[in-house]
């Protein structure tokens, strides 16, 4: 039987950790973050529409001051999960062809994209600023229905 040095079962230990932290999280991080956006843009959606099907609800809100305002907070929010979709779709397209050799990957654009995709705070500052924006609307329509 051969016997690993601390230092062997150590490093042995550090790749089993990175592969766990591969597999074991990513996935899970996935499908947390695709339920999210789903959720954004069915209640970015879905909001204004329930908002607007109640007969009350919708002359309280339509003929009140704060219409606008409920109205711009939820299209800015869904404008936000577009518009940040849209980035990481640019972002996944400059990678993929930096891996598959159709450009370089010291270009500007591959980097950028790289770096893009990397970095966590702009994802979100994009989530927070749309509950900011549906928790605003949402709270200026409970207003203008029950002042």
């Amino acid at each position: 039987m051969v016997r690993k040095s601390k230092k062997e079962s150590a490093v042995g230990s550090d790749v089993a950790e990175e592969s766990k932290r591969e597999t074991g999280f990513y996935e899970p991080y996935v499908n947390f973050a695709r339920v999210l956006r789903t959720w954004f843009v069915a209640y970015g959606i879905g909001g204004p529409v329930v908002l607007l099907t109640g007969q009350n609800v919708a002359q309280a809100i339509l003929h009140g001051p704060l219409a606008r305002t409920i109205g711009y907070c939820f299209l800015v929010g869904v404008f936000f999960q577009v518009f940040h979709a849209l980035l990481n779709k640019a972002a996944m397209w400059y990678l993929y062809i930096g891996e598959i050799g159709l450009i370089d990957k010291s270009t500007r654009r591959y980097q950028l994209a790289d770096r893009f995709s990397e970095c966590f705070v702009f994802e979100l500052l994009f989530d927070l600023g749309t509950i900011f924006l549906f928790g605003l609307a949402t709270l200026k329509a409970l207003w203008a229905v029950a002042p």
